[in-house]
């Protein structure tokens, strides 16, 4: 009887930032100055006071008020495959999306439409000592516009999302004209209806609603202050063998000053809960799998008068 062990981490860093509101535009399929790719993960630099008055967490854009973000995130993964020698690979890759937040309209009950277009996208990336980097529009070889198709799809091709004052977002659509030029891109376009309504779901669930959560995060609807808490449970994910359960925790830690606007700063954690067996017997080959080890923290800035996130920091560590 053989036997299997598999042990994998990741590591991920996610950064948001809003760099302000744009008012002029940017020519389309233009390269952004590449300072725009410089992602800032120092503290914001505002300074604390002393507030105790109450104050609810509700996003409040204006119609036709855009801003543009900028969202960073670094990953490390490391997958070690043992079973009579070890495989191991690993993998650091960063990837930077600059784009522009734009509210279309706002509902009497507040539910704003707004449109996100992605005005540039970067990513190196470091796959057992190979190196690979790519920028949209800065190279016209089709070998790297294939292999890099999924990230290209994204540049200048808006899409549109629908959320309440609480930030919970209700929908992510015009996701048709991202998957199109995905399947273009890969010389694709022959393939059937499901498969490109398939391809479209998955750029919804795994690439374009994680982004527009780190912009949108659910805030309590209720009156909160200095040092309060509050926790909202996450549907469990599947991790190999087992069922991974979250539930992220917040609190109120200070409440500071940006120019003329209050910030509440908000410390993020996270408890989490794992159920499944880690021993699995299939036709004679047994595999063992390491329960899931998993931590998260972070530090949302919410500004509170002008009624958005105005910088986040977060940190997730997870051992199978």
């Amino acid at each position: 009887m053989k036997k299997y062990f598999l042990i994998a981490s990741l590591f991920l860093a996610v950064f948001i930032s809003a760099c302000g509101d744009k008012k002029t535009e940017q020519p389309e399929n233009a390269q952004l100055d590449s300072t725009m790719y410089v992602y800032d993960s120092t503290e914001i630099k505002s300074q604390p006071i002393e507030d105790s008055s109450a104050f609810q967490l509700s996003y409040n854009f204006s119609k036709g008020e855009k801003v543009r973000y900028r969202l960073s995130t670094i990953s490390d993964n490391v997958q070690t495959l043992t079973t009579d020698t070890s495989i191991t690979m690993k993998l650091h890759q960063e990837v930077v999306y600059v784009f522009d937040f734009l509210p279309k309209e706002i509902d009497k009950d507040g539910v704003v439409e707004a449109d996100i277009n992605i005005l540039g996208v970067k990513l190196s990336a470091n796959v057992n000592g190979e190196k690979f980097e790519f920028e949209a529009g800065k190279s016209n070889d089709s070998t790297q516009m294939v292999r890099f198709a999924e990230f290209l799809a994204l540049w200048n091709n808006p899409f549109s999302i629908r959320f309440n004052k609480a930030g919970e977002v209700l929908e992510v659509f015009r996701a048709d004209k991202i998957a199109k030029k995905f399947f273009n891109l890969r010389n694709a376009d022959t393939v059937d209806t499901q498969t490109k309504n398939m391809v479209k779901d998955d750029m919804v669930s795994s690439v374009l609603k994680p982004l527009v959560l780190q912009v949108i995060r659910k805030m309590p609807e209720k009156t909160l202050a200095k040092d309060s808490t509050w926790s909202i449970p996450q549907p469990p994910i599947p991790v190999m063998v087992f069922q991974l359960s979250f539930t992220n925790n917040y609190k109120i830690k200070q409440l500071e000053k940006l120019g003329d606007s209050r910030l509440a700063v908000i410390e993020a954690g996270m408890d989490y809960n794992v159920t499944g067996n880690n021993r699995v017997e299939e036709r004679g080959v047994v595999y063992n799998f390491k329960k899931p080890v998993s931590t998260g923290e972070g530090t949302i800035y919410f500004n509170i008068d002008k009624g958005r996130i105005q910088k986040s920091k977060t940190k997730s560590y997870t051992e199978t």
